[in-house]
């Protein structure tokens, strides 16, 4: 997933624009580190629905509202810039930066930072609308033809239940490599691919965009995300009790701003340090 990094500083409090979701003023949580400074989100804003920059330049997207209603939770505020993707664990370490947003929780990125979960998101299949529904099992996979980006972490994943399939004595999984989302989205279009997988963390915003696909079959790959923060600062804990401030908030903001976006489904119920077990 794209990585979006928060370094703290103690200068403008200017109003980070209008991007984020805005629920009032809620009441900072006492003893929070960040109090009263500006986190400069440093992003890499070309991913829709998670964080683009709109048709006036000002960020937006599900990551960027949800980063803002945290930090009012710790009575901060966020200046976005860019920055690189792969800068994000080895900055936190170095203490370069303090945040990371977009962090997919695992037991190996968990030893070297903390992890704060804002959502759970998988892969599902995208087909065309008049297309058969595939079933919610991986052996409903059998035997179809799906589309992937050359490279992507579904690939392993897929040619494993490809085998199960095929052990089963039921037809494989024809894997058929693109160099872009585009272009497998476009084959399964024209019918050379009966699917292709979907990141459910934008699926719902894609098929509100393009009518004429759908969201079917089994979710695989699913991870919890969010902030990661240096083992050193001990900071995880605020991070924790914001989101979860977030999410039980009476307004229901956090649901709505994800409803918002076309991905309800990616919602949790409780934050929780390091996830993954």
């Amino acid at each position: 997933m794209i990585g979006v990094l928060l370094a703290a500083c103690g200068g403008s409090n200017s109003d980070p624009g209008s991007g984020g979701a805005a629920s009032g003023a809620p009441k900072a949580q006492a003893g929070s580190p960040f109090a009263g400074k500006t986190l400069t989100v440093v992003v890499q804003p070309d991913w829709k629905p998670l964080m683009w920059k709109d048709d006036k330049g000002q960020e937006t997207g599900y990551f960027y509202d949800l980063v803002n209603e945290a930090a009012k939770r710790l009575g901060a505020k966020v200046q976005p810039v860019n920055a690189e993707f792969t800068a994000i664990i080895p900055s936190l370490q170095s203490g370069k930066f303090d945040v990371g947003v977009g962090t997919d929780a695992t037991v190996e990125r968990q030893q070297a930072v903390d992890i704060v979960p804002f959502l759970r998101a998988g892969y599902r299949f995208l087909t065309r609308k008049d297309a058969k529904d595939i079933g919610s099992s991986l052996n409903d996979l059998c035997g179809l033809r799906v589309a992937t980006l050359a490279g992507h972490s579904i690939v392993p994943p897929l040619e494993q239940q490809s085998k199960v399939c095929t052990d089963q004595g039921r037809k494989p999984i024809t894997l058929l490599s693109f160099p872009t989302l585009a272009a497998a989205q476009l084959a399964v279009k024209s019918s050379r691919a009966d699917a292709t997988d979907a990141y459910t963390g934008e699926a719902g915003w894609m098929v509100k965009a393009d009518p004429s696909m759908k969201i079917t079959g089994p979710e695989i790959n699913q991870n919890f995300s969010g902030f990661a923060v240096s083992k050193r600062t001990g900071h995880a804990d605020a991070w924790a009790k914001a989101v979860n401030q977030l999410i039980n908030d009476p307004s229901g903001i956090y649901r709505k701003t994800l409803d918002k976006y076309s991905v309800g489904e990616i919602a949790i119920d409780k934050s929780v340090v390091n996830p993954a077990k």
